[in-house]
């Protein structure tokens, strides 16, 4: 196994590639360390051309079913696997790369309890990721120093490098959670198996769609809730109350700040939900 040898995953949505704002930095770092690749999996509803893929050791993939994410990340990790790479990097269209960032994963000598490596993410002024998760996360967050750290932190899932042997020891990423909740899943496991995390000096920024509920469809509101709900049913019951509690809270937030009425319905019937699995 190459001990610097990384395996990138890319999903896009109804996003060129062309258009990409990390595309050249990530085509220049593939063709100055042939021991990486690029998985580009394409959930938008038609295939594109991708230029650089035969020259850049890029795999173009289309689902225009649009599986979601963790079905793309499978699908990395098998390539990681023939590729004989020690570290899978999880990227979303939505997170603009730097090439401080990129020097800094390509350095992957880490003790093997280090099973996950995160940069700082900005959304809004404000950092969205990682995050202290010893407790419910709510609005009050709290974030872990810079340095390896065997606290329990969550992290949001693009741009973060994850041991390919410890994705696979987990069975791979899981389908229960094709979209949301997949970051949560992933980083219950780091403290479920007592890893640890690097958290890099590094910070990138990203456009947090879930921060936007204007703009946002009522279809997309409705799978983020089911999949909390999913989440803390099955997955942390034990922090069930205290996510009930919080649902409270927002529907009556956006009761009154959100035009949308379809959203504020939809967490109230989450919220409703909750209680009746209570019974």
């Amino acid at each position: 196994m190459k001990e610097q040898a990384l395996q990138f995953v890319l999903v896009l949505y109804h996003q060129s590639w062309q258009e990409t704002p990390s595309r050249p930095l990530l085509t220049q770092f593939l063709a100055e360390h042939p021991d990486s690749h690029l998985l580009l999996v394409d959930n938008s509803p038609e295939p594109q051309l991708i230029p650089e893929r035969n020259q850049a050791r890029i795999t173009y993939h289309h689902s225009p079913d649009n599986p979601g994410l963790a079905t793309a990340y499978n699908q990395a990790l098998v390539e990681a696997t023939t590729h004989d790479a020690k570290w899978l990097v999880l990227l979303d269209q939505d997170t603009t790369l730097t090439s401080e960032y990129l020097a800094a994963i390509y350095d992957t000598q880490q003790r093997d309890a280090v099973v996950c490596r995160v940069p700082q993410i900005m959304a809004n002024q404000r950092q969205i990721s990682p995050l202290l998760a010893d407790t419910y996360i709510d609005r009050n967050w709290h974030y872990p120093p810079v340095g390896v750290t065997n606290r329990r932190i969550m992290a949001i899932n693009s741009a973060t490098i994850w041991r390919v042997s410890f994705l696979k020891e987990l069975g791979g990423f899981n389908l229960a959670f094709p979209l949301d909740f997949l970051d949560h899943w992933l980083c219950y496991q780091v403290a479920q198996h007592k890893k640890e995390v690097d958290v890099l000096p590094i910070t990138l920024t990203h456009d947090l769609s879930v921060l936007h509920y204007q703009s946002m469809s009522i279809k997309r509101y409705q799978a983020i809730v089911a999949a909390e709900h999913r989440y803390y049913t099955t997955i942390e019951p034990a922090l069930k109350k205290r996510h009930e509690q919080q649902l409270l809270k927002r529907t009556v937030k956006q009761f009154f700040t959100v035009s949308n009425r379809a959203i504020w319905r939809a967490t109230w019937q989450s919220y409703r939900n909750m209680r009746r699995d209570k019974r």
